[in-house]
């Protein structure tokens, strides 16, 4: 009975056991159908929305940075696109039978691409990055155009992203078509840090454009797809800027600075050409001497150095004196050496030239003669003199749009350096700084009438083929002088090419005016050892009816030889020719021109983007494929053909019909150069498409 009991009471316990896993598992199922619910009806909006959100993201879409032109239509500064090339190597996406059958055959075609790594050492660095799943593989940074057409065709790549796992990554970088010419003026922009120089840093804003945006979305890990949405903003391409500089006169200017500074194993030089009435740069070169010995361009010393200018600075010396004193030409003064208070100057020329007229003086660029005068003049009314400086503009900076100026320093009577010597040497340019760009224009202010206009490097911005901004020249000063100065010194720099120290000047098609200068520049430093100098020339051309002035300065020149005038004075004379012949010319461009060569094609560049004009005007695209150029052969029965463009290694594409952009593109990535005249898209050009061509060659392109 006992036993009977015992087993009733253990089956009893079993059951209610088996009842209370049930009722667990019965109160977690409704637990889990009331949450169900909850997230269904309650949380169920907020829930779709964040999880939309994690699988939508918003991507910037970078505005197009403008060009900068020359004023003669060259392009001195395009962005052209590169491309870094990546691939997901995820067995989801490559799969197995593809990888390792074609595995071999792709390092194939990577080597002999990219030859910098061998087959097997590819082959191991793609297995390695399939073994660690790894979805962005770098194969190459900054792939060209022309390499990426071909790697498109490459085994596993040619099935694109989603089943090859070839990712394309485009981005921007800055060109000069015409390599070093300007490169300092054009300058740079570095959008990470955002310091630049040049124009490039002036123009930022008005070059930089206005980024969009659009909305991806992701697929799968790391891969996204663009979406349309209505809040999507189009980037708007930044304006182009047309500069001041012409590059054939650019190109000379750099040749012969970089000639003169070989010659004389230089330090550093500077050149600049600018117009008379406008003061538009037409020519600006910068050169310093590398540790290699080679010459670059690596500072605008002719903008950003303000130095003691020697005797260069006479002319403003010279035009102190005849204002405050209204002193004849001919009034004599002593040359050779002359003490003031405890200090000796000294000419040139120690023995001197005897005794000379206040014109010879100048001529011989007598140091005695013109520091003579100037104490005469201004012994008992220092600060006269200085005020004359002012009048001048000499003691401001000129306001230039390019950063980097140099400050000037005219000294004071009132400052705690001057001293008894200031006023005579400061009258043959010591103890006062100014720069290169300053000592010019104050001589073209006498080219000018007197009037200073203030150096401009632009004269227009541009939004594709509209001008939306030209710039007029800045008056500095109205009036530097009076006018029985101004033509007492126009006569005197005559002079100095036709009787003094420029006569290598001389050209009989033409007259210059002009004065030399020669600066010791560690004059103060005793013990220094070997002396080291500073030569310019500066003045303008032709003398009658000046249209360009021009100042060369070079800092250090060896080989024996530092006077302005043996030194800087070849460069200017090889400029002044050279742009004189081009006057001669009517500025006739060199290259022919064909008007019988009109093609009919009438437009013409990237498919892709062709595509999304159509699209943008609502009209159907015809079917292009997206990776290539092509261009609008016509009409036909109501339709417009395309051909595409021939795309062969060393033969040139037929640029025809395209845009600036797209042809420059195109060039670049041949390596080829051009050159532009005109605007609007390519009517014609020079070679000829199909003809063939090699590197570095340069091809002309004529828009209209």
């Amino acid at each position: 009975m006992v036993k009977k009991n015992e087993q009733e009471g253990g089956k009893t316990g079993f059951w209610w056991k088996v009842y209370l896993v049930y009722a667990f598992l019965l109160l977690f199922a409704v637990a889990i159908v009331l949450r169900m619910g909850t997230v269904i009806f309650v949380e169920g909006n907020e829930l779709m929305a964040l999880s939309e959100k994690q699988s939508l993201s918003r991507e910037t879409t970078e505005a197009i940075r403008g060009n900068i032109y020359s004023a003669d239509s060259s392009l001195l500064a395009v962005s052209v696109p590169l491309f870094n090339i990546r691939m997901d190597l995820h067995p989801s996406v490559v799969v197995n039978d593809t990888f390792f059958k074609y595995l071999r055959p792709l390092c194939d075609s990577l080597h002999r691409m990219y030859p910098e790594k061998s087959r097997e050492q590819y082959r191991q660095t793609l297995l390695a990055a399939r073994r660690a799943k790894n979805r962005s593989f770098l194969i190459k940074r900054n792939v060209t155009y022309m390499e990426l057409t071909r790697m498109r065709k490459f085994p596993i790549f040619e099935k694109g992203q989603f089943r090859g796992g070839f990712i394309v990554e485009e981005h921007e970088t800055r060109r000069l078509p015409n390599g070093y010419l300007a490169a300092r003026t054009i300058g740079y922009y570095n959008q990470e840090s955002h310091y630049g120089v040049g124009l490039e840093r002036a123009y930022h804003a008005e070059l930089k454009g206005k980024d969009g945006f659009r909305l991806t979305q992701r697929i799968s890990g790391n891969l996204w797809r663009p979406i349309y949405s209505r809040d999507e903003v189009q980037p708007e391409n930044g304006q182009d800027i047309v500069s001041t500089i012409d590059i054939r006169i650019q190109d000379v200017a750099e040749a012969a600075l970089q000639e003169c500074m070989e010659t004389n194993e230089a330090q550093h030089g500077c050149v600049v050409l600018m117009e008379v009435q406008t003061g538009k740069v037409v020519a600006i070169a910068n050169l310093r001497k590398q540790p290699d010995g080679s010459y670059a361009e690596v500072m605008n010393y002719a903008v950003g150095e303000a130095v003691e200018p020697g005797s260069t600075f006479k002319l403003a010396s010279t035009i102190a004196i005849l204002e405050e004193s209204r002193m004849d030409t001919a009034v004599k003064v002593p040359t050779g050496r002359l003490k003031y208070y405890n200090r000796w100057m000294n000419d040139s020329h120690r023995e001197g030239w005897g005794e000379l007229s206040f014109l010879e003086a100048f001529e011989k660029s007598s140091n005695v003669g013109i520091s003579y005068l100037a104490n005469e003049v201004f012994h008992n009314k220092q600060q006269r003199f200085v005020d004359y400086l002012c009048k001048m503009h000499l003691n401001k900076p000129l306001g230039l749009e390019i950063a980097g100026e140099g400050e000037p320093y005219i000294k004071n009577t009132s400052d705690k350096t001057w001293s008894g010597i200031s006023l005579p040497w400061m009258s043959i340019g010591y103890e006062v700084k100014v720069t290169p760009m300053q000592i010019l224009s104050l001589y073209n202010a006498v080219a000018n009438d007197g009037k200073m206009v203030k150096p401009m490097f632009v004269q227009e911005i541009r939004q594709g083929s509209e001008v939306v901004r030209t710039f007029k020249p800045t008056v500095l000063v109205d009036k530097i002088c009076s006018d029985r100065t101004l033509s007492t010194v126009q006569a005197m720099l005559q002079g100095v090419v036709e009787r003094g120290t420029a006569k290598n000047l001389r050209n009989p098609l033409y007259k210059v005016a002009a004065k030399t200068g020669t600066a010791q520049i560690n004059y103060g430093q005793r013990g220094s050892g070997r002396m080291t100098y500073r030569a310019s020339v500066v003045g303008y051309f032709p003398a009658d009816e000046p249209r360009y002035s021009c100042i060369v300065m070079i800092t250090n020149p060896q080989k024996n030889r530092f006077y302005g005038g043996s030194v800087a004075g070849p460069v200017f004379r090889e400029i002044a020719d050279k742009v004189f012949a081009t006057l001669m010319k009517g500025g006739q461009d060199p290259q022919p021109m064909h008007p019988d060569r009109v093609d009919t094609y009438m437009a013409g560049g990237y498919a892709e983007d062709i595509e999304k004009v159509y699209a943008g005007v609502g009209i159907e695209s015809p079917q292009l494929e997206p990776t290539t150029f092509v261009r609008l052969k016509g009409a036909a029965d109501n339709a417009q053909a395309f051909d595409e463009v021939s795309l062969a290694k060393d033969v040139v594409p037929d640029l025809t019909g395209m845009g600036l952009r797209d042809a420059a593109y195109l060039l670049e990535r041949y390596g080829l150069s051009m050159r532009i005249q005109g605007k609007g898209r390519v009517k014609r050009q020079e070679p000829r498409a199909g003809s063939s061509c090699r590197r570095g060659q340069t091809v002309w392109l004529y828009l209209g």
